[in-house]
């Protein structure tokens, strides 16, 4: 699984010669897509004038445990009343495991599973026009019924299913528009594979691939 880190383009030279440190940055990236709105999804959302670069790198053994989620929240901010920061403090992973587990991965073969019940979960819940509601009459998600729902779709019209989202940019882009991956060690240099511009047109299919084979394996008929 690849992905990709957006960096100033100021950086370039120092991280070709050191690597990602995380002595400099948490090191937040997204995983890549065949979707570029998606791939580029945070680096449009910072709206700001600065020139940055892509670092694109493979995911490997030592970089798990990992955190993958939306909005991931990696720094404590305090603030006096005039609202100036009096300190900062940044989480460590255990702090992030107490507090959030279900955000935390221990291996590349759960952070796909997860990836692809996070699709099916979406999918279930577009197509899905059940309210579940609980005794007191508020809508409470049963995730069980969502996904059942999605997989459903999956196996009755698995072409639908690719045309409307596995291959839908901008179902793809609702589903992981603020997600992003944390890192908690050092990338070195010699694991960087490619560098791209903003404007550069750069996908890697072989994940969707994977999870469109998984279940037209799965659900063959």
């Amino acid at each position: 699984m690849k992905v990709i880190h957006w960096t100033p383009k100021e950086n370039k030279s120092q991280i070709l010669e050191k690597g990602i440190l995380i002595s400099d940055t948490w090191i937040s990236c997204s995983i890549l897509t065949p979707f570029k709105n998606l791939n580029r999804w945070w680096l449009d959302f910072l709206l700001n004038d600065t020139e940055y670069i892509g670092i694109i790198f493979e995911l490997e053994k030592n970089d798990f445990p990992l955190i993958h989620s939306h909005w991931c929240i990696d720094t404590h901010t305090e603030y006096d009343d005039d609202f100036e920061v009096i300190s900062k403090k940044r989480y460590n992973l255990n702090e992030i495991l107490s507090n959030n587990p279900k955000s935390v991965f221990a291996d590349l073969k759960k952070l796909k599973r997860d990836y692809e019940q996070t699709i099916v979960w979406r999918i279930g819940n577009t197509i899905d026009d059940s309210n579940y509601l609980d005794k007191d009459g508020i809508y409470k998600s049963d995730d069980k019924k969502i996904i059942e729902s999605g997989l459903k779709l999956i196996k009755s019209n698995p072409k639908k299913a690719e045309k409307d989202f596995f291959d839908n940019p901008d179902f793809m882009e609702f589903v992981f528009e603020d997600y992003e991956i944390l890192l908690f060690k050092n990338v070195e240099p010699n694991r960087i594979e490619k560098v791209i511009q903003a404007n550069t047109n750069y996908s890697y299919n072989d994940l969707m691939n994977e999870i469109k084979t998984h279940y037209n394996t799965v659900y063959k008929t």
